[in-house]
């Protein structure tokens, strides 16, 4: 069980396994004819949210993440508040570690895991049957800053240079694709240092022993209010190594028995969504009182990186079938899965259609 467990992580946090995608068309393709999502019933939309809370109401799920508080869940917050509001489910939400996490989803402690696309294929390939049936958001907010004067990455060659961990996860995928796209090696050109994590490496550039390292956006806007000017960004992992990131992952065999559940969550994801573009006041509000020590301006920076700039929560859903198909590929690039999987072998567009079909497409 631990060594499925360890594989799955939340792309969002610090210290993430989820791997980088490139861009694809609109939010909510279909998954191809045939596949293991076409296996099933179709999914239809319910007649009314009232048909379906009635089916709904009163029962309870366990939701969880293993992502590090960041402003980037603030879409995730809105969906556990619209579960409770328009379908009366009760979901139980927790912050947890990544491997015990990964160890209930898996063994069925939690129904909904919020974790990376590349983590999920790792953990088919182990052995878990899980399935992703919705986004919670979509594109890679890591980054590559470095300390000023530098002002390219050519600047930084020969010189200290942070990613977390290891250059599988996202975060040192997109450091390897930002170098690449300078005409620099990564692994010969810096001197690559492996720290903790995302907030490791931000410390270390605060306190110059570094000169450049992969940062967030939750974590440039942190250091872009501390020392305005002080640090340039050299590379954008939304633009360098676009992805599809954190899906909400469930066990087959849960989604077999619980349609309308899943269908509720897919319906509750949409509208969040939506509410992140129509309400910034709302998601400015939500994030302030959901992350310890975010201030109106970092919660401001944030919203015009996250939802203005990137489109990190699409209104029409975050699965997007090309997307995903590069995402697995990219996985199996970098090593993390050693199979080629297609996007059906994972997700399931049914419920995102069916979500869409009902609120009707933007």
């Amino acid at each position: 069980m631990l060594a499925l467990s360890v594989l799955l992580l939340a792309g969002c946090a610090d210290n993430v396994g989820a791997v980088p995608a490139s861009p694809g068309p609109e939010a909510g393709t279909a998954s191809p004819a045939g596949t293991a999502s076409a296996q099933q019933a179709q999914v239809q939309p319910p007649a009314s949210i009232e048909e379906l809370r009635a089916k709904v109401q009163g029962k309870q799920i366990s939701v969880a993440s293993a992502a590090f508080p960041n402003p980037t869940l603030t879409g995730l917050y809105k969906v556990v508040e619209l579960l409770e509001s328009d379908f009366g489910i009760k979901a139980d939400f927790r912050l947890m570690d990544s491997t015990p996490l990964n160890a209930a989803l898996i063994g069925g402690q939690v129904q909904v895991g919020h974790v990376s696309l590349g983590g999920l294929a790792a953990a088919k390939e182990a052995g878990a049957d899980l399935v992703a049936i919705a986004g919670n958001d979509q594109k890679n907010a890591f980054l590559v800053a470095g300390r000023s004067p530098a002002a390219s990455l050519a600047d930084l060659k020969g010189k200290s240079f942070a990613v977390s961990q290891n250059l599988t996860s996202i975060v040192g995928q997109t450091a390897s694709k930002c170098f690449a796209q300078a005409g620099l090696d990564v692994k010969k050109d810096v001197q690559l240092l492996h720290l903790s994590n995302i907030g490791q490496i931000v410390e270390s550039l605060e306190a110059g022993k570094i000169e450049g390292g992969m940062s967030a956006t939750f974590r440039q806007a942190e250091l872009d209010l501390a020392k305005p000017g002080a640090y340039t960004v050299l590379c954008k992992g939304w633009e360098a190594n676009p992805q599809l990131n954190d899906v909400w992952a469930v066990n087959r065999s849960w989604l077999a028995a619980n349609p309308d559940l899943a269908l509720a969550l897919a319906i509750a994801e949409i509208k969040a969504d939506r509410w992140t573009h129509d309400d910034k006041a709302g998601w400015l509000a939500l994030a302030q009182a959901k992350i310890d020590g975010l201030s109106a301006e970092a919660a401001e920076n944030n919203y015009k990186t996250l939802v203005t700039e990137l489109d990190d929560w699409p209104v029409n859903g975050s699965l997007d079938q090309k997307m995903c198909d590069y995402t697995l590929a990219t996985s199996k690039e970098f090593g993390v899965i050693k199979n080629a999987y297609a996007c059906a072998d994972l997700v399931t567009f049914d419920y995102q259609k069916a979500a869409v079909a009902f609120l009707g497409a933007k």
